[in-house]
């Protein structure tokens, strides 16, 4: 009689416990892939905004040093013998790399044919008499900061006293907003088109 000896099989992790380790590994590194990928875009949104925020400052303070360089000349227009005429002779447009370079300003531009490049590049300067004296100025100046912003500098110079106050230093926007498309009504007169009149028998 030949007796067979049952050979004890090892024991053997079941398959779904492999499975649920491979799923959880691959469900950590997605998260991780993630998080990078979340990380890196935040880092570029943050370079982005910096370097905007630096260009804009860097624009702002060419735009405030010619500003200075305006009350400046408002300060020696208040010591000329004669300040009406001299600050009378500030109004007018000029280059702000004229303004910059601190070149002769008493030559305006009044040539309306320049470049859309040329004028976004321009300094405004008003000048006029205050309502309530004879003897005060009123200076106000658009300076442009980008495209889209001027600095305005407006300066009050009492030609009596020879003293100026500056009333506004703000950035505003260099145009103002304005509708683009309109959505055309029937039977309205700016539409264009011709009134729709009803059905006869």
């Amino acid at each position: 009689m030949i007796l067979r000896r049952n050979k004890k099989r090892p024991d053997s992790m079941p398959s779904f416990q492999i499975g649920t380790s491979y799923l959880l590994v691959i469900f950590v590194i997605l998260c991780l892939v993630t998080f990078a990928a979340l990380s890196l875009s935040s880092a570029l949104k943050d370079q982005s905004y910096s370097q905007k925020l630096t260009a804009h400052q860097t624009e702002y303070n060419a735009a405030s040093a010619q500003a200075s360089a305006l009350l400046a000349q408002i300060d020696e227009a208040l010591e000329a013998d004669a300040p009406e005429q001299a600050l009378t002779a500030l109004a007018g447009t000029v280059s702000d790399s004229e303004e910059a370079s601190g070149s002769d300003t008493t030559e305006r531009s009044d040539s309306v044919n320049d470049s859309a490049q040329k004028a976004n590049n321009m300094i405004v300067i008003s000048v006029q008499k205050a309502e309530d004296s004879d003897h005060v100025f009123e200076v106000d100046a658009q300076i442009p900061v980008s495209e889209t912003q001027n600095l305005q500098l407006t300066v009050s110079a009492d030609t009596q006293e020879r003293t100026r106050k500056v009333t506004c230093w703000k950035e505003t926007a260099a145009s103002g907003w304005e509708e683009k498309t309109t959505l055309p009504v029937l039977g309205s007169d700016s539409s264009g088109n011709q009134d729709i009149t009803g059905f006869t028998d």
